[in-house]
């Protein structure tokens, strides 16, 4: 074995009795305070005090949580509203280890240091989002609201076999709930202090005895925004409008067969786009900045917008074939996107851009399960991916140039440069997987999935002189690259896992997933880049104490990363690919029911490095303003939005009341911290996410009043912090401010 081996076996057996100590503490404390445990009172039934069995689909199967040797996060609806999480943009602040961030509407998730924050037509994110069975290629669908979810699942690590779908750093699941044929429903409103009032609507209900109905819905809007535009006086980081509906229908035959479709759709329009300001401790190139203690203040010509509007279909066939089940989900989504924004954060006018993105996806997923079975259980399907972005039809950016850069010859000669382009993929895959008892209370899970993709490209660049004058096309006569590529990789999982008892168990695996290469939509004369490769060995241990009233996951895990996807920025993105880096780690989850206090927290610390990236963009300031850039090694240096550690923290408790009980919720998020790029010039300082709320629910539970805050120690997060060269450093704050309101519930029908 060579030395690199023999580290990361070191390393995991650390980590490992990292692990059991932790754990044994834990394990021994709660014994120490068991006869202090409040009793449960209000059923005779045992599982009154016990945690909740959770049942989640991360092997493609209904199975329990502690069953599956994977490391997952989970949350209930009921726990997502407890905390405060209302969308997907939350959801960091209840997994640890988790991050996401917003650039230009695009959703960018984070898990375990692995994802990006690269945009342009067919860029794919690295942590897969599926919605009910259904992967969302376009990262704009991302944020989006949790009214109506059953539940949310976040799979960490590759899932390069169930999930293979570019699912690098992990799987975010969320299951909205199905219909059932008794009738409910539930209207939520809700105001804040920036006047945003939002309002849902979730009813449901049975037409005959074989179709179920539901139908969702949500409106917001805001009318003050966090911040204002000192150059305009406008106010900015306000929601125009967020319309969402989604419709699902469940048709059961018999009982051998299951029918679900459903079609969602969403508009939405705000000022919250890429509102850029010098990034702290830096100037721009041309000045023209004024400070503000506010850090979502900017000070340009005019506020970055954003606006998106799309939706989808999908059909859910589930036919028991006895053998087997077969499981057909097919789907179409489409949509349209488009930013506006200064690249300059400065209030003298000099480089605009604006960039639309239509875009279509098809997907076919068949799938065969077998039955449950404790000796043998097996996997196997296909997997479709058709996608196209970009726009044909008018330019899908537009970079215009004024002020000091439309008026520096030989420098930017051009007043505007119109950009089209568009990326066409073509995928197809074959997985299986099988686990099988090799042992008492020991199994083996082998899973291997084989994938071909396909890409074709298109662009034109063209420029336009101060006056108009076109200059015509400003790409190569002859591409330097071939404008289709097409890749085939094999991708794995091996499992061990074994049972100590009925509530512990301890596994060890071996993943590996891989992220699609693609080609620079934003910068077409630029090269395409590799995919990049991710394989990950872990160590876990899923346990249950205490009569089941505590439960104790933890893993370790050792990432080996190729070819790694970054971007850089001018105007626009351009992705390229670094060598190789390494990180591992340690996460720990664990959640405990005692009477009427129910604390959930999670703890995630990681050591993350480029031990391989020798040309790497690093950039340097210009004294008196702006930036510049040269190439040279990474290596040593931490991964963009990589943090050392992260950890979260939250805590119910119920009172009773005469009339209902109320409901105490303190939820806290910690992260320490990351650099943005990997120059590791641009820095997030570390910072907490303290929500809180007070619930009174009716004794009935059809009513309930919520006042909550979020964001109490009131802590501005960049969204992105990047490098525009020449034209310095630049700072997006997405996050919102402290915000605080009122949210008042009603559920009718069904009891």
């Amino acid at each position: 074995m060579g030395e690199s081996g023999m580290l990361t076996l070191k390393r995991l057996a650390t980590a490992s009795w990292v692990i059991g100590l932790c754990g044994g503490w834990l394990i021994g404390a709660a014994y120490a305070d068991e006869s202090s445990l409040p009793t449960a009172s209000g059923n005779s039934e045992s599982s009154s005090g016990e945690l909740e069995e959770i049942v989640v689909t991360a092997q493609k199967r209904s199975e329990r949580l502690q069953d599956v040797p994977i490391a997952v996060s989970t949350a209930s609806g009921d726990q997502l509203d407890s905390s405060g999480i209302t969308n997907t943009m939350q959801l960091a602040s209840i997994i640890p280890g988790l991050q996401i961030s917003s650039n230009g509407g695009n959703f960018e998730p984070r898990l375990r240091g692995i994802g990006s924050s690269a945009t342009g037509p067919g860029v794919e994110e690295s942590v897969a989002l599926v919605v009910d069975g259904v992967y969302y290629a376009d990262p704009l669908f991302g944020p989006g609201q949790l009214f109506g979810v059953d539940q949310v699942a976040v799979l960490k690590g590759p899932q390069g076999t169930l999930f293979g779908r570019n699912a690098t750093g992990g799987v975010i699941q969320v299951t909205t709930k199905d219909p059932t044929q008794e009738f409910e429903g539930q209207v939520r409103t809700s105001l804040d202090n920036f006047l945003t009032s939002r309002s849902d609507l979730y009813v449901a209900g049975g037409l005959t005895d074989t179709l179920t109905t539901s139908l969702s819905g949500e409106y917001a809007h805001q009318g003050r925004g966090w911040g204002t535009d000192i150059d305009t006086g406008q106010e900015i980081h306000e929601v125009t409008r967020d319309v969402a509906a989604r419709s699902k229908w469940v048709y059961t035959p018999s009982n051998d067969t299951t029918v679900k479709v459903i079609f969602d759709y969403r508009d939405t329009a705000n000022t919250n786009g890429n509102n850029t300001r010098p990034a702290p401790g830096t100037a721009p190139l041309f000045g023209g900045y004024q400070q503000s203690d506010n850090p979502w203040n900017t000070d340009e010509p005019s506020a970055g917008y954003f606006a998106m509007q799309g939706g989808g279909a999908s059909l859910n066939i589930n036919q028991n074939l006895d053998f087997a089940q077969l499981v057909s989900i097919s789907a179409y989504r489409q949509g349209f996107g488009t930013i506006g924004f200064w690249n300059s954060s400065s209030s003298i006018p000099n480089e605009y851009v604006i960039v639309d993105n239509a875009f279509q996806q098809v997907t076919e997923e068949i799938q065969l399960v077998s039955p449950s079975n404790p000796i043998f259980n097996w996997v196997a399907g296909l997997y479709y991916f058709y996608g196209k972005e970009g726009n044909g039809e008018k330019p899908g950016s537009i970079i215009e140039f004024f002020g000091p850069f439309a008026t520096l010859p030989g420098v930017y000669p051009l007043q505007k440069i119109t950009i089209t382009a568009t990326t066409i993929t073509n995928s197809v895959a074959g997985f299986g997987q099988s686990t099988v008892r090799i042992l008492p209370d020991t199994d083996l899970t082998i899973g291997l999935r084989y994938t071909y993709e396909d890409r074709s490209f298109e662009a034109q660049e063209d420029g336009f002189l101060g006056n108009g004058t076109p200059l015509g096309s400003l790409l190569p006569p002859n591409p330097t690259f071939p404008l289709s590529q097409s890749v085939t990789k094999p991708t794995w999982r091996v499992a061990l896992d074994h049972k100590f008892s009925e509530d512990v168990l301890a596994y060890i695996s071996d993943n590996r997933g891989f992220r699609s290469g693609g080609y620079n939509g934003q910068n077409p004369s630029n090269a395409p880049y590799k995919p990049e490769l991710l394989d990950a060995y872990e160590i876990g241990l899923k346990s249950e104490w205490l009569d089941h009233t505590l439960r104790l996951n933890a893993a370790t895990f050792y990432y080996n990363y190729k070819d790694i996807q970054v971007t850089q920025y001018g105007a626009t993105s351009t992705i390229y690919n670094g060598a190789a880096a390494e990180l591992y780690g340690l996460d720990l989850d664990a959640e405990a029911k005692l009477g009427n206090l129910r604390l959930a927290g999670g703890v995630e610390w990681m050591h993350n490095k480029f031990t391989s990236f020798p040309d790497a963009s690093i950039s340097s300031p210009i004294p008196g303003g702006g930036a510049s850039v040269a190439y040279a090694s990474a290596a040593g240096n931490r991964l963009p939005y990589a943090p050392n550690l992260t950890f979260d923290l939250s805590g119910d408790y119920i009172v009773a009341l005469p009339a209902g009980n109320l409901d105490f919720n303190v939820t806290n998020s910690y992260n320490d911290g990351y650099p943005a790029e990997p120059d590791n010039v641009l820095h997030q300082p570390a910072f907490d996410t303290l929500n809180s709320s007070i619930t009174w629910n009716s004794s009935d539970r059809k009513y309930d009043v919520k006042l909550w805050a979020t964001n109490l120690l009131d802590k501005a997060v960049a969204s992105l912090l990047y490098t525009a060269v020449p034209l310095g450093y630049n700072a997006i704050y997405g996050n919102p401010p402290r915000t605080f309101g009122i949210t008042a519930s009603y559920k009718f029908g069904h009891e």
